[in-house]
């Protein structure tokens, strides 16, 4: 899986850019607020269909455009398809080889893609919201099945809040539509945990080895699911049933679900030096991209946006080792000596100056 080429159209600073990738490793380098990251943003977005900056698409248009525009021509299982993320006020556009499709969930997963950027630190140290957002969009990634499954369990949800809402108000409650309700969330429930399960064991299995080698430490690092309900799953819903009306909403279930990183038996939240965050962060992402090799038989791109200035030599010399002529890689770097080009078999360099990308030599000139 490659990105042979990556075309903006009013993209955030981005009026026009057309840019060549190298299929190994590309370099974007050049002072703060330039454009670098807004490169990292489109190619994410033209994967996952989301930004990992904002939740708003209008965001991303540029200042007094209508619409952005993002195209990518990409290899895949050695045959060029072209993809295209059409934004506007009015809504977002998926598109496979210019033929628009009608949902957006069958065009996530034709363009994998890994980011670690500063954000991510906050899948250990921020909300839960921002874990289970990581377990839906990973797992979505490889699992047309889930995202249906999650799609139908946030509109029964919604449906279930709704019919709570109604009920606080009436003074004979009558349960049994919440009953055929909540038995519906169940079924979508249970498939949803299931997976996740699943995704975190293998996630887990990866990641420790994957720290062990990126860190150098003898540490076990362990990613634990914590499902707000797992099991005897009717009688823990009808156990709420006065709670949630009370309060209007489901206060069980998927969206209520938590993931917790320890490190031997300390959890990195509370416990975890700043650098012990970041590789639990990195080795966890890392493992993703072997996660998604093993479903998809070719690897993501993998995108490290101002990443490697605050790993030491030694965590940066291992993290380039597993890369080299794996995946290919898009990183960005203020400073070129913030990364070691002498372990780099394969790469390019990319001057980033004002929304203009101009391709460098080896050695930034």
């Amino acid at each position: 899986m490659i990105v042979e080429s990556l075309k903006l159209t009013n993209f955030r600073l981005y009026e026009s850019l057309d840019i060549k990738l190298n299929p190994k490793t590309n370099i974007l380098y050049g002072k703060n607020a330039q454009g670098k990251t807004t490169v990292i943003e489109a190619l994410n977005v033209i994967g996952l269909t989301k930004s990992h900056k904002t939740n708003k698409d209008k965001d991303l248009i540029k200042n007094g455009a209508e619409y952005a525009k993002i195209n990518a021509v990409i290899n895949l299982k050695e045959k060029d398809i072209q993809l295209d993320i059409i934004l506007s006020k009015v809504g977002k556009k998926a598109k496979y080889n210019q033929i628009e499709l009608e949902r957006l969930s069958d065009y996530i997963g034709l363009l994998n893609v890994v980011m670690f950027a500063p954000e991510d630190l906050e899948l250990i140290k921020g909300n839960p919201q921002t874990r289970r957002k990581f377990l839906d969009l990973e797992i979505g990634q490889i699992s047309k099945e889930y995202l249906y499954n999650l799609q139908n369990y946030k509109k029964v949800i919604k449906q279930r809040n709704d019919l709570l809402k109604s009920l606080q108000s009436k003074q004979e409650k009558d349960l049994m539509l919440l009953d055929i309700i909540t038995d519906q969330l169940i079924e979508y429930l249970k498939i949803i945990v299931e997976m996740r399960k699943e995704f975190i064991g293998e996630i887990q299995s990866l990641a420790s080895t994957i720290y062990k080698d990126i860190s150098n430490s003898n540490q076990k690092l362990k990613i634990e699911y914590i499902p707000s309900v797992e099991k005897n799953y009717k009688e823990e819903f009808s156990n709420k049933y006065q709670y949630d009306i009370i309060t209007s909403t489901s206060n069980i279930g998927a969206h209520r679900d938590d993931i917790e990183f320890y490190l031997d038996d300390f959890l990195i939240k509370t416990h975890g030096s700043q650098g012990e965050v970041r590789s639990a962060v990195l080795s966890t992402k890392l493992a993703l991209v072997e996660f998604i090799y093993k479903y998809k038989k070719e690897y993501p791109i993998l995108l490290l946006d101002d990443v490697l200035s605050e790993l030491d030599i030694s965590r940066q010399n291992n993290l380039i080792k597993y890369i080299n002529n794996k995946t290919q890689t898009i990183i960005t770097t203020t400073d070129l000596k913030d990364v070691n080009l002498e372990k780099i078999e394969n790469y390019s360099v990319y001057l980033v100056q004002e929304g203009i990308i101009k391709e460098s030599d080896n050695n930034g000139k």
